[in-house]
């Protein structure tokens, strides 16, 4: 009767050791995952920090510095940058269109844009010597709005940095521009903006159309700070 005793009593130490043994494997474990759980959060936060500090360009990489900029309010040449004043104004034109990368992402807009062709849609009120805005146009832009020109043809590219060539062609023209147009806002916000560019069809041999036609790209950007500079002269 004593052994039987003995022995129930060593059983169930075992099993006490055992439990013992099991909870505080729990506990490791446990404390394993809140480790593994409280690290990859801290890097969550840790990234989304970086993504909304970090800044990047979401203008069209392929516009660069243009020969001239004139800026239009109310429809009137309000501002035209001096040579001295030149490199000021292209800071402030430059970070408009600088947002986080958090943004960017969230937006859709990291760096990647699509490009319409108009079709028939004149670009400028006098084709023949390519001066002034067409009817469609200024409708397009408002009554504020910025003209970039180039003294060189530029050629329009897409984002992935390949030449972009006409759909409505089968692809056997590309476009050159001069001209360029975006609309300005007078409020302090990001919002949608789109580039009108005077873009002609053109051939390998360097053969263009006689009447530019529009076309657009449309980016997120923040043009208040170029309206405020011009508006604050």
């Amino acid at each position: 009767m004593e052994d039987v005793k003995d022995t129930s009593q060593n059983v169930d130490n075992v099993l006490d050791s055992v439990s013992d043994e099991y909870l505080k494997k729990r506990k490791r474990n446990k404390k394993i995952t809140l480790s593994i759980i409280s690290a990859v959060v801290f890097a969550l936060v840790v990234v989304i920090i970086v993504l909304a500090c970090v800044r990047v360009n979401l203008k069209p990489y392929f516009l660069s510095r243009p020969s001239n900029i004139q800026v239009y309010i109310n429809n009137t040449l309000s501002y035209a940058p001096t040579d001295e004043a030149y490199d000021d104004f292209y800071a402030v034109y430059e970070d408009s269109f600088y947002s986080t990368v958090l943004t960017a992402m969230f937006t859709g807009n990291l760096g990647d844009y699509k490009i319409v062709e108009s079709g028939r849609q004149s670009f400028y009120s006098d084709a023949t010597n390519r001066q002034g805005i067409s009817s469609t146009l200024q409708s397009y832009l408002g009554s504020n709005y910025v003209h970039l020109f180039y003294a060189q043809q530029q050629t329009l590219y897409n984002a992935d940095g390949s030449v972009y060539y006409s759909n409505r062609n089968t692809n056997q023209y590309f476009f050159t521009y001069q001209d360029v147009y975006f609309n300005l806002t007078d409020t302090n916000n990001e919002s949608e903006l789109t580039f009108y560019f005077g873009a002609c069809y053109t051939t390998e041999s360097g053969q263009t159309s006689d009447t530019p036609k529009i076309i657009s790209i449309t980016v997120r950007a923040n043009s208040y700070a170029i309206y405020d500079y011009v508006v604050g002269e």
